[in-house]
């Protein structure tokens, strides 16, 4: 298995979303405790100040795999996740022990 790190982006009107969508939250948080169990999800976590930004550690075979990890989850299908996103390939080279 290869680390992937997943530079969050979502779309400008991603706060009205929410206001207008309040399950949505609850269902990126359920999606993130079922990612985290079955050992795809490692950590994620905002950048602040809050702005719609943040950052996913996942594990998958390969980048393709990854994508389609990140495709799955509510704020992609919800077409919530910006084109500025990004799923890049991480090579852990000091802390990976925390991750294995």
């Amino acid at each position: 298995m290869k680390l992937f790190a997943v530079v969050v982006a979502t779309q400008s009107s991603y706060y009205e979303y929410k206001k207008a969508h309040p399950e949505h939250d609850q269902k990126q948080l359920s999606w993130f405790k079922e990612q985290e169990e079955n050992g795809t999800l490692l950590c994620c976590g905002p950048f602040y100040p809050h702005d719609g930004t943040g950052l996913w550690i996942i594990q998958a075979e390969d980048l393709e795999a990854a994508r389609m990890i990140v495709a799955s989850s509510p704020r992609a299908k919800d077409g919530m996740l910006s084109d500025q996103a990004r799923v890049v390939e991480w090579e852990a080279l000091i802390g990976l022990s925390r991750f294995q």
